[in-house]
């Protein structure tokens, strides 16, 4: 899928054809890409309290929600299958949204494709390399460990799940990707594919272009994924961004605090109409 002004490193694999769900018929077109063990259900009601102003579409990435599973997921690869949706549905400019992982997939690609995008927003993520997948790996490793039967309902998953992960937010987060199907559960995430490319999820492969497109980076203070000493290695690549951290909030700050994160974007959104 190539672009003019793009960048490419290597030969890509084939994109994926992303499942995705649309909220609104007019205004300016706003993709949003969900973060790890995420899908795009979880924007549902951001999704929603966008649609009279905006057409809003969130996509499932691959090996997430509703989306095909593939053996890889580079962010080269995942910002392809993004470009694949935008040409399939006729989309020629869009603002795009992402949070963590999401983000760092938008990231790549406004880098790579910046005639693709009028407007940037990077949720609680930045332009780096983080060293915490032991933590992510532990928690697929809690997931694959579960040996579901016909008989298990899901409050009996949830139960056996909270004994290694006990934090309930975060276990009911996990939750959202356990699916009934032929009177049996199952995780329709691929765990075994993710975990396979952990280590990839975790970089960010510099790219030698910027992205000058209008940008907001926003994080939440009690969350270590924007931390100052970020901030110049963003405007390296988002020249003209404004980085804006919420208060009493962590990494999901879309949902630690639902109104003032919706009021920032609303405001920066508007901005584009």
């Amino acid at each position: 899928m190539n672009s003019p002004n793009t960048q490419k490193d290597t030969p890509s694999p084939p994109a994926l054809a992303l499942h995705f769900r649309k909220f609104g018929e007019n205004g300016p077109d706003l993709v949003v890409l969900h973060g790890l063990f995420g899908s795009g259900k979880n924007w549902r009601s951001f999704a929603r309290s966008f649609e009279n102003d905006f057409q809003v579409w969130t996509l499932d990435a691959r090996n997430h929600g509703e989306s095909p599973h593939a053996e890889t997921m580079s962010y080269l690869e995942m910002a392809e299958d993004v470009i694949c949706f935008l040409d399939k549905n006729e989309l020629k400019t869009v603002i795009l949204l992402g949070h963590s992982m999401g983000g760092k997939t938008a990231m790549q690609v406004a880098l790579r494709f910046p005639n693709r995008i009028s407007a940037l927003i990077a949720v609680d993520i930045a332009p780096v390399r983080y060293e915490n997948q032991q933590q992510q790996l532990g928690l697929i490793e809690a997931m694959q460990e579960l040996h579901f039967t016909a008989e298990m309902s899901r409050a009996e998953i949830k139960k056996k799940l909270a004994e290694k992960i006990p934090e309930k937010r975060l276990l009911s987060f996990l939750m959202t990707n356990l699916t009934l199907e032929n009177g049996r559960f199952r995780w329709r995430i691929g765990l075994e594919q993710i975990s396979a490319g952990m280590q990839n999820l975790f970089k960010f492969t510099e790219i030698k272009s910027v992205f000058s497109g209008p940008t907001q980076f926003i994080g939440g203070e009690n969350s270590d994924y924007i931390k100052t000493e970020y901030h110049s290695l963003i405007r390296k690549s988002f020249p003209l961004s404004r980085i804006t951290m919420l208060k009493n909030c962590g990494h999901w700050l879309h949902v630690n605090s639902r109104e003032h994160s919706k009021k920032m974007l609303t405001n920066f959104c508007s901005k584009m109409v």
